[in-house]
């Protein structure tokens, strides 16, 4: 295992009727802001259900809606400027990951003295940030319980990230019953984003982190599982509540306890939604099983058939925990290729059950733009990855595949 910090500073109400909560971390404050997205919750009642909290406390709420998925950075400059003109103390994000993300960029850019795009050069220009708090609404980045933010520039066709701990939210409210009237597609995109995020911390060069890869399978086939249901029912309990930790878990830092991570196809969804407007976890899909194709080497394998093995129980009867590696090592190369590539397929074959694209080329995007998204990727970073690192000719290939 390598060295780690792991921080999870925010609190987390998890249930129904958690947003009483509210009142403990919030009478402090006299003003706070308010961010939403288009509507939707005020359509599904959460909005008036928080109102009823924070009027309950006299504070004066002010309001910023409108952001957009793939959070834009002009929502974040309109929100900086409610802050800085109404005295603003605290954050309030109300919504999923575009919300949440674009509430840390304005409390981060509250204190900069600077347009805040600059921050999204350089990070460590976040020396401090307004508190912020989340009521989850939709399942996907997990950015309810750590310091990422990810915002997009329309007018530069960029989309980019900060870090900072600075950014961890000081709680968050997750109750799966705001999750009921998700549409299909967001629940299954949410879906997808939650899976690239295990498998970005899953794929890694540390093949000695035991315990922290099998939590993490343990939360693949939780989302294996309840995703589905959680489509057909959409109102199904356990289902919500199953995609709604797997969620948190799955980026709070916890699963990337002393590994060496990936974020390769992060990195090429990026700048997919940066030109075009796809959802994260449609992006993500498309690209996920055949990144995973790519990086296939025998050096590599014993991960393949791991995840084979113990996610999709490819080959079980074969394995036990004990001797796993034992039985691996007397595989032929050509069986552990066999076994790898049925779990990209079945992986593959998840996500377009989902009802997710399973081709750029279906979203109608022109094939010429893999060669415009490697530039770009490359402009910023010589390569991408470290299970296997991506130079430009390598990125290119996968955006290709994803056309096929």
């Amino acid at each position: 295992m390598e060295n780690f910090h792991l921080s999870m500073p925010t609190n987390i109400y998890f249930g129904h009727g958690m947003v009483k909560k509210l009142t403990k971390h919030l009478n402090q404050y006299k003003r706070i802001l308010l961010v939403a997205g288009g509507g939707s919750i005020k359509k599904n009642g959460v909005y008036e259900q928080v109102r009823a909290v924070l009027d309950s406390m006299q504070i004066k709420v002010f309001e910023l809606w409108g952001v957009q998925p793939n959070p834009d950075i002009e929502s974040v400059r309109e929100g900086i400027k409610i802050c800085k003109d109404n005295d603003i103390e605290f954050i309030l994000a109300v919504g999923g990951g575009s919300v949440i993300d674009a509430s840390k960029a304005i409390a981060a850019g509250f204190y900069f003295k600077d347009d805040p795009w600059l921050l999204f050069y350089d990070e460590t220009k976040v020396k401090k940030a307004l508190p912020i708090g989340v009521i989850l609404t939709l399942p996907a980045t997990g950015s309810e319980t750590n310091g990422n933010a990810v915002v997009s520039n329309r007018e530069k066709q960029e989309k980019l990230s900060i870090h900072s701990d600075l950014l961890k939210p000081v709680f968050a409210i997750l109750d799966p019953y705001y999750t009921f009237s998700l549409p299909q597609s967001q629940t299954a995109a949410g879906s997808a984003d939650i899976l690239a995020h295990l498998f970005e911390q899953y794929f890694s060069k540390n093949l000695d982190n035991y315990l922290i890869d099998r939590m993490t399978e343990a939360v693949m086939k939780t989302v294996i599982k309840y995703a589905p249901i959680a489509i057909k029912e959409p109102e199904n309990l356990a289902a919500r509540e199953q995609l709604m930790y797997a969620s948190t878990l799955a980026l709070n830092g916890l699963l990337s306890s002393g590994k060496v991570t990936d974020w390769a196809t992060h990195a090429l969804e990026h700048e997919v939604s940066a030109t075009h407007d796809v959802t994260h976890g449609v992006g993500l899909a498309i690209l996920f099983p055949r990144w995973m194709k790519y990086c296939y080497s025998d050096d590599k394998a014993i991960k393949y058939v791991e995840y084979a093995v113990n996610v999709w129980e490819i080959k079980k009867e074969d394995f036990n925990f004990i001797d796993f590696n034992q039985v691996f090592e007397k595989l032929s190369k050509e069986e552990r290729k066999s076994i790898a590539f049925e779990a990209i397929e079945k992986t593959a074959q998840f996500f377009k059950s989902l009802g997710l694209p399973d081709s750029f080329r279906s979203l109608n995007i022109d094939p010429s733009y893999s060669k415009i998204w490697a530039s770009n990727l490359i402009k910023r970073d010589k390569s991408a990855g470290n299970f296997k690192v991506l130079y430009e000719e390598d990125i290119k290939q996968i955006y290709e595949s994803c056309f096929e």
